[in-house]
């Protein structure tokens, strides 16, 4: 045992003459080890990502496809039901077209018109809706014919009207039966000989009133029928039969008011005798007409 003791004793004191370093800093070794950790991740990712990113790469252009695909589908599908479904016809400026209907009814359209009525007419309906200016000959039926516009309702069982829906203002005037006009606040009965015009949705049996001339509508015996009618609405049909354009030299020219029958089967008459009504002249440039 006293051995051991002058061993250690030995041991002690070869020790305590060694310089041994100093102990390192512990926020020092922290910060070397925390470096090290982000290299080795760095390291890392950068041999994972690029396989990552080829195969993102490589399904992105599908996905892309995909995504435009699905969003064509959304608004192509509501499209291509209403083409299968819908009977649709068209008029251009200058143009007119009769359509006869599944329930033998016919309708005159007039030039920049549209008509829309689905394929199971007559069914169990006779419902279409109606943009522009129509002449309407309905067969009588057990099923009421409905025609749409964005003014308002016109509904019959068996009759000859003329319906004029436009941006400018709602007609509708009675041939022959009875005609029911509605919309959302208000219903109007016409007879025979009766019609409302209005430049607005708004209407009631104040606005009836009498046809006052015969051979009505004008536009169906190539007529202009005008009632103090102002000039820019005179101008703007002229446009739809004809196909030409107008301007006016000065524009309080378009509030003139014109009134009488105009012949319009040709179009150097029509000119000449708003020419004559209003007291101005009127010059042309291609397809442009200037009232001076």
């Amino acid at each position: 045992m006293k051995k051991l003791d002058n061993i250690q004793k030995l041991i002690w004191e070869h020790s305590a003459q060694v310089d041994l370093p100093s102990p390192p800093d512990k926020e020092a070794v922290w910060m070397r080890l925390s470096q090290h950790m982000d290299i080795d991740i760095n390291q890392d990712q950068q041999r994972i990502a690029p396989p990552v990113q080829r195969f993102l790469s490589k399904f992105k252009p599908r996905i892309t496809y995909a995504v435009a695909l699905g969003l064509a589908l959304i608004f192509a599908l509501p499209i291509a039901y209403d083409s299968f479904t819908t009977e649709t016809f068209i008029t251009q400026k200058t143009k007119f077209q009769t359509i006869q209907l599944p329930d033998g009814s016919t309708i005159s359209l007039n030039a920049e018109s549209q008509i829309k009525y689905k394929k199971d007419f007559n069914t169990n309906h006779r419902s279409l809706t109606l943009s522009g200016e129509a002449y309407f000959d309905v067969q009588k039926g057990n099923t009421p014919f409905t025609i749409n516009t964005n003014h308002g309702q016109v509904t019959v069982l068996g009759t000859s009207f003329n319906v004029r829906s436009r941006e400018d203002g709602f007609e509708v005037g009675v041939n022959e039966g009875i005609v029911k006009v509605s919309n959302d606040a208000k219903s109007v009965i016409l007879q025979k000989g009766q019609m409302i015009d209005v430049d607005s949705p708004i209407f009631d049996e104040k606005n009836l009133q009498n046809v006052s001339y015969g051979n009505y509508p004008d536009w169906m015996h190539e007529k202009l029928v005008c009632e103090q009618t102002p000039l820019s609405e005179v101008c703007d049909e002229i446009e739809r039969t004809f196909g030409v354009s107008f301007k006016f030299a000065n524009p309080s020219l378009s509030d003139i008011t014109v009134t009488g029958v105009i012949d319009a089967q040709d179009l150097n008459t029509v000119l000449s005798t708003i020419s004559l009504l209003t007291q101005h002249e009127f010059k042309f440039d291609g397809d442009t007409c200037t009232i001076l």
